[in-house]
């Protein structure tokens, strides 16, 4: 018998298929780009592809004269041909206009400029219209990107309320809850804070995180395995702080039985015996951190900064904090997770000492 697809491979073809729909507006060589990408992309970034070519393709019609009474999918290559430099810094200036950010901007800039070199390799265009635009800077955004994350107080104020310690709830947020949101709380205390725990305490992204089987664990020796993108699996290490929040709660999973036999290696359960999904786990995040009156709306992706810049605040080596969460590139740590901040200043301000402390008082 064939060996069942993992959770992440699973959502994969979910993901796809929706990338292949949105597709389908669109001409021809779009989906044939797409499927060009498997080999080298997640699911979820061809999702993206497909939302930023369909964007773009609106966009054009919109914009263009010789488009606006023909179909999305009708726009032919030999069209595109003929668009020019300006063409495309108009665009570019039109993503700006909307009020994107950087990061936007740049995404959709590197999905054209990608998609224009699949159809020159296939002989739809000669020419890539972006070679004459112009290069998108960090400067034109008025929005450019910063790390929010829970700050340091918050951190403990969180799992103590998750763990329905302390006195960190204000007043007004719990009066907004119901009797049954309360009693939900009180019953679902250790999966919770075992969720929470580990997302804080290992930078995993949420998908990872919804997709850990029991099998995955090996608590004796501290690591746990996960799915990466790119179908690749990770051993990660686990603090005594996640390892103790898991067995607490294994201790509860063993006596739960999965609503169907397909589930009965998942971790993380709802209260209808199902596999959690990212969108519950979103609103359990979002539930804590409101109860705490955190200053920013905290996801779990606030999380995974949370740890990767802590991570890196305590041992200052971007290299471990990349390979923590799992990312190819470290350029990609550097930019979205690493906050050189007033914070990190602070923190470090008297690491330079230029008199011995004993004898600056007195002027001597």
């Amino acid at each position: 018998m064939a060996k069942p697809k993992s959770h992440r491979a699973q959502q994969e073809d979910v993901l796809d298929r929706k990338a292949f729909d949105l597709a389908a507006e669109l001409p021809p060589y779009v989906t044939a780009y797409l499927s060009s990408r498997k080999g080298n992309s997640t699911a979820k970034t061809r999702v993206s592809y497909a939302y930023d070519l369909r964007h773009f393709f609106t966009w054009l019609r919109s914009s263009t004269p010789q488009y606006q009474d023909i179909a999305l999918s009708d726009i032919s290559a030999e069209q595109l041909s003929s668009l020019r430099g300006a063409d495309m810094d108009a665009y570019v200036s039109y993503l700006w206009s909307t009020g994107s950010h950087y990061a936007g901007v740049h995404r959709k800039y590197s999905c054209l400029n990608s998609f224009f070199l699949y159809l020159i390799r296939k002989e739809y265009l000669l020419a890539n219209p972006l070679d004459r635009a112009e290069k998108i800077s960090r400067n034109e955004s008025k929005h450019a990107p910063r790390v929010i994350k829970l700050q340091p107080q918050e951190i403990p104020a969180l799992l103590d309320t998750v763990e329905g310690r302390g006195d960190h709830i204000p007043e007004d947020c719990l009066n907004t809850l119901t009797k049954r949101q309360r009693s939900a709380l009180a019953r679902n205390r250790v999966r919770d804070l075992a969720i929470i725990t580990v997302l804080l305490g290992t930078g995993i992204r949420v998908s990872e995180c919804v997709g850990i089987n029991i099998s995955d664990l090996d608590l004796e020796n501290c690591t746990l395995e996960v799915d990466r993108k790119g179908n690749r699996r990770q051993k990660i290490a686990l603090s005594d702080e996640v390892i103790d929040a898991l067995s607490a709660y294994l201790e509860k999973r063993r006596s739960i039985t999965p609503a169907s036999e397909l589930e009965t290696d998942a971790l993380f359960l709802s209260e209808r015996r199902k596999r959690m999904s990212v969108q519950t786990v979103e609103v359990l995040v979002h539930k804590y951190t409101t109860l705490i009156g955190t200053r920013e709306h905290i996801t779990p992706h606030k999380l995974r900064k949370t740890y990767g810049t802590e991570l890196y605040n305590e041992t200052g080596d971007i290299f471990l904090v990349a390979q923590a969460l799992g990312h190819n590139d470290v350029n990609t740590t550097k930019q979205y997770y690493v906050e050189e901040s007033t914070e990190n200043l602070l923190r470090h301000r008297n690491t330079f000492q230029m008199r011995d402390p004993k004898n600056r008082e007195g002027g001597s």
